[in-house]
């Protein structure tokens, strides 16, 4: 093992982006999603979703994670700023 990293929760979905070297990690409960540096092996950001939300999907192209939000009936935009 390289390194463990704690998480908030239990990880539902794990995107990787070898282009960024970022791993996006979706937890439904509380609601989150961790971003980490995948090459330094680094928790990046924290965004709070919301419940349930563990459903997502990466654009590599425009630099946008799209979560799926089950208690709303919608979806939330993240976009990647460098």
């Amino acid at each position: 093992m390289l390194k463990s990293l704690p998480l908030p929760g239990v990880p539902d979905v794990v995107i990787h982006d070898p282009g960024l070297r970022q791993l996006f990690v979706a937890i439904g409960e509380p609601g989150l999603v961790c971003s980490f540096d995948s090459e330094r092996l680094e928790q990046l950001q924290t965004v709070e979703t919301e419940v349930g939300a563990h459903t997502t999907g990466w654009d590599p192209i425009d630099g946008c994670l799209y979560v799926f939000c089950p208690a709303s009936g919608g979806a939330a935009v993240y976009e990647e700023h460098a």
